[in-house]
This record gives C-alpha cells, sequence and structure tokens, in this order.
C-alpha cells in the first residue's frame, strides 16, 4: 500500500557508501534466530575481510568461546563488500550474552551486542516481543529508541524493511544497507534478535504477488541480508519458516511469493498463500502443543481494502474455519502494513470459534504516530495470558488489552 517514492539503480548504489556510526563499508551485526542453544548473527564486511567473534554469558567470567563468518556461496546482489554470518554454539538456555566482532583482528563498539536466548523448548516463561513494521529512511527513526527501552526478548518485523519497489536484489541490498546504518535500528538488531518477513515493497512493487518477475531473486536476496530459522520448504520455496519460544510458536507465513493478484476475482480460486504453504501452516498449528501460536504476516485480515486477506474471502474463510474444525486453541494474528497500529477481534470469530486476535504493528519509522507493539505473554500462570500495548512514538500507550488463554480456546 501507498506507493513511495523510488530510487534509479544509480541512486541506490550510491547509497552504499558508509554512512552514520557505521567504520567504512560495514553494516550490522544483527542477531537473527536464537534457540536456547545457539544464535545465528550477520555482517556486511569488505571483500576479502576476515570476521570472527568471540561470546561468552555476560555476567561469567567463563573463557570466551569463537566463531568465524563465513560468506554465502553465490550472492544474490552487488556491492562494494559482501554479507556473511557465523553460528554461536553450545549457549545455554535462558541466558544473557555478550559477543563482540573482529573484523581484520580490529574492535570496534558499533560490533558489541549483547541477547539472551529463549528457554528450553515447552518451559513456561514470561517473555515480551516488539512487533514493527514499515520503516522508511527519510523518517524520524526515534521509535526504535523506546523498543529498546522496552527490553523486548525478541523482535519481529512483518513487512516494508525498506522501500526498494522491485524484485532487483543489488538495488534492495542498497536499501537494507542504508537502512541498517542508521544509528537507532542498528542498535536494535545489534542486541535484539530479530525475525523478519517481508511485504510487497520489500519483496517487490506495490501489492505485489507471485506474478512478480523476478521474484526468485528477491529470495535469494532476502536470505543473505536476514537470519531468519528457514526459508519454505525443499518443495515450496518461499520465505515463510517457523520458530518457538518457550511454549510460544511462531509461524511466519509469506504472502506474496504464492499470492493470487488483489484484482482477480473473489471465488474460491484465489489464494492468499498457496495450498502447498497452507498444508504447511494448518499441519504445523494442528502438530502444536505450544500454549499460544502467532501466524504473521505483513497483510491485515480486514483493514486494508484491497491489499489483505480481506479481498481473498475463500482463503480467509478457510484459514479460519479449519481452526474451528481442528480444534486448535491458542491462535492469534499479527500484521502490518497499514501505517497505523492497534489490536482488535476480527468480526468473523464466530468461524473460529473463539476471538480472532490480530495485533497490527505499522509505521514505526513511517507514520504520524511512529507506533509499534508490544506483546507479553506469561505461560507460566495457569491460564497463560498475552497482552498487548499499542505505543506511539511520544511513548505514551495509546492501547492495552489482555486476553487468557481459556479466552482463546473452543468451549
Amino acid at each position: 500500500m501507498n506507493a513511495p517514492r523510488t530510487l534509479s539503480l544509480l541512486a541506490a548504489l550510491f547509497l552504499l557508501e558508509p554512512s552514520g556510526a557505521q567504520p567504512p563499508g560495514m553494516a550490522g551485526p544483527l542477531v537473527g534466530s536464537v534457540t536456547p542453544g545457539s544464535a545465528a548473527l550477520w555482517m556486511f564486511v569488505p571483500t576479502d575481510a576476515k570476521c570472527t567473534v568471540s561470546y561468552y554469558p555476560k555476567d561469567s567470567s567463563a573463557i570466551p568461546q569463537g566463531a568465524q563468518f563465513k560468506p554465502f556461496d553465490k550472492l544474490a546482489g552487488k556491492a562494494v563488500g559482501h554479507p556473511v554470518a557465523a553460528i554461536l554454539k553450545n549457549l545455554l538456555p535462558d541466558t544473557a550474552y555478550r559477543y563482540d566482532v573482529k573484523v581484520n583482528e580490529k574492535n570496534d563498539p558499533a560490533w558489541v551486542g549483547f541477547f539472551r536466548t529463549p528457554p528450553a523448548t515447552g518451559t513456561p516463561h514470561k517473555f515480551r516481543m516488539i512487533l514493527s513494521s514499515c520503516m522508511r529512511f527519510d523518517q524520524p527513526q526515534g521509535s526504535w529508541n523506546h523498543v529498546i527501552a522496552e527490553k523486548p526478548h525478541l523482535h519481529l518485523t512483518v513487512g516494508d524493511t525498506h522501500y526498494a519497489d522491485t524484485t532487483d536484489p543489488t538495488t534492495q541490498w542498497a536499501h537494507h544497507l542504508r537502512y541498517r546504518r542508521l544509528p537507532e535500528f542498528a542498535k536494535v538488531i545489534r542486541n535484539i534478535p530479530t525475525y523478519s518477513m517481508w511485504d510487497d515493497h520489500d519483496y517487490g512493487p506495490n501489492d505485489s504477488d507471485k506474478t512478480a518477475k523476478g521474484k526468485e531473486n528477491s529470495l535469494a536476496g532476502w536470505i543473505q541480508f536476514w537470519q531468519n530459522p528457514g526459508a519454505g520448504t525443499p518443495e515450496t520455496p518461499g520465505s515463510y519458516y517457523k520458530f518457538t519460544w518457550g511454549q510460544i510458536d511462531f509461524f511466519v507465513v509469506d504472502g506474496r511469493y504464492h499470492r493470487s493478484p488483489d484484482q482477480a476475482p473473489d471465488d474460491d480460486t484465489k489464494r492468499m498463500l498457496g495450498d502447498a504453504q497452507f498444508k504447511w501452516l494448518l499441519d504445523g498449528l494442528k502438530a502444536s502443543k505450544a500454549r499460544f501460536k502467532v501466524v504473521a504476516s505483513g497483510s491485515t485480515l480486514a483493514h486494508s481494502k484491497s491489499d489483505g486477506w480481506r479481498v481473498y474471502t475463500f482463503s480467509r474463510h478457510r484459514f479460519f474455519d479449519s481452526i474451528k474444525e481442528n480444534k486448535i486453541p491458542g491462535v492469534v494474528y499479527m500484521s502490518g502494513d497499514i501505517h497505523n497500529s492497534l489490536v482488535w477481534e476480527h468480526p468473523e470469530s464466530k468461524r473460529v470459534g473463539y476471538p480472532m486476535v490480530e495485533v497490527i504493528s505499522s509505521g514505526v519509522a513511517n507514520s504520524e504516530s511512529l507506533s509499534f507493539a508490544t506483546i507479553d505473554f506469561d505461560t507460566t500462570l495457569k491460564d497463560p495470558t498475552m497482552q498487548v500495548r499499542i505505543i506511539q512514538g511520544d511513548r505514551k500507550v495509546r492501547e492495552q488489552k489482555t486476553w487468557k488463554l481459556s479466552q482463546l480456546s473452543h468451549k
């Protein structure tokens, strides 16, 4: 939605020049997927640079462990430098870690970060996450400071992480790099495990779908600039994946790669996720033993009148009806896109069998409100809870609501 100004390839390549607090030719580090025993790190470094990392529990005198960053086998885009990734292993669950990156044996304060691992899977736990979307370079970035102040365990961003509006990965890389060199955002991705899903503006053109030419190049570039725990399946490509934090399962679905055009007739042949990805989602929800199951995507269930589930009636109803037919408790939906943030219950919730809660967080750096959402899960309670707060750019809490798991379960 809201097609932005676009940059020519020449202008985008110019943006590869260093900016902000990052040393020349650098971007990152970014903490990506974390498990109770591992963490993925990402950096962008000059070609042929040697990049290493040492890490250790934050409140410990243990001897640091080390790892080396490795380049990707085949780069999707071209730039002055390249992305590299490292896996930190042998970590302890539910433990705060410090890490220090070195490039060519040199240190820099911009390469020191902290993160916390999740507890062992299935362990009752309290944790806070941030949901965000819609980030523009030339807008105020102060809300990222508020994100840091909320001390979240993880950050999930659901699209429009840049506005390249093309499937050309070289141009996409330029936009990624420009944004990751902003000091406010760089601090977030350096210290909060960040998971991502694209929407139209970082997948391809405005309102783009499965017909976008070059979408396979977008996917290849996306994989090399984020450290998500997966991307599709061997049989069905896409950027979708699943991860777990304690007793919460996250199903982050790709609403672009297999999506029918918005303008297609709204009949039973029109698809939001494609049949194979929907089967992956439903099979995962049915198998999940998690207390809450979060389904996240860039597209809203109803608030976008032309580019969301609202104009995909068959797909929306299949999603809702499947939850009820299979008696799957604790499903909630999270989205972005509309440059506004809110939390609500869908009016078709009777199809689900309990309130279908949707958390929309959009415009953290591209809206008048500069808002984002925090979601606090507490599964240590007999009746686990999910509390949602909508926080404005002035850090005022505009909305706060809490649901118990018993309210989001079939009677």
